[in-house]
């Protein structure tokens, strides 16, 4: 199973490696306030990676979020909410007003701002259009939909080829009192554009994707060049676990 970091270029093998990367994109990225003293420093790379590093007002880093920066069709939304650890849950559609297709937790990039809208008086917003985009943990590739559905076997039950699954809000037998949902899905849909991309700070190379999955769901996908047998072209299908991670589109008040 890949890395968050992984998936985008960047080899961290252990925790001194981490540090040291994180320094080095602190000192690379661009720093802006978010509210209370905290400051969110943002480095951008090619192909459309971003690494988000927060600091609060005494210094600490509390928050970091490797991602990719989502360039499909954006999702009507509702329900969106934000836990207090940050991640975000919202209702995808299948149109304007329309039915839920499933229920999903997401990081955001704009969390900062969902965070300082829910201070004004208005509120944060509780609907609105999301970009969806995902590091791939483990992800499998196939010639089609027929393919897939082939490679599945006798096993019950079995999967549409463009399934949808929010794992992250599946609490484990063994959970205890701590256990919070997580931003993760398992789906499978079709590529629908690929292209191959280099880190320019990490090194590493990895496949951009554009997958349409339920409901005609299009997430941008990031999967590092270890984790596929060959460059996935458009046509092909995909399918596995994958961290999510998308975009409201909106701005700091």
């Amino acid at each position: 199973m890949a890395s968050r970091f992984g998936a985008i270029g960047f080899e961290v093998r252990d925790r001194r490696e981490y540090g040291a990367l994180l320094r080095r994109l602190y000192g690379l990225g661009r720093a802006e306030p978010v509210g209370g003293g905290a400051v969110r420093v943002v480095w951008t790379g090619a192909g459309g990676t971003r690494v988000e590093l927060e600091i609060d007002a005494k210094g600490a880093l509390t928050y970091v979020l490797p991602c990719l920066v989502p360039r499909g069709t954006p999702v009507p939304v509702r329900g969106i909410a934000a836990a207090p650890d940050g991640t975000a849950h919202v209702e995808l559609l299948d149109g304007e007003g329309g039915e839920m297709l499933c229920p999903l937790p997401v990081e955001l990039i704009d969390r900062a701002e969902l965070r300082a809208l829910g201070r004004r008086e208005a509120g944060a917003p509780t609907e609105g259009h999301l970009r969806l985009s995902a590091l791939a943990e483990r992800i499998e590739l196939h010639a089609d939909a027929a393919a897939y559905d082939a490679a599945q076997g006798d096993r019950r039950p079995r999967f549409a080829p463009n399934f949808l699954v929010p794992s992250g809000l599946f609490r484990p037998d063994d959970a205890g009192p701590e256990w919070r949902p997580t931003a993760h899905a398992l789906f499978a849909g079709e590529v629908v554009a690929a292209e191959r991309a280099e880190n320019e700070v990490g090194g590493g190379v990895f496949h951009r994707l554009r997958v349409r999955t339920l409901g005609g769901i299009e997430v941008d996908v990031a999967a590092a060049d270890a984790q596929l047998p060959h460059d996935p072209a458009p046509g092909q299908w995909v399918e596995g676990a994958f961290f999510t991670t998308g975009s409201l589109g909106l701005t700091m008040p």
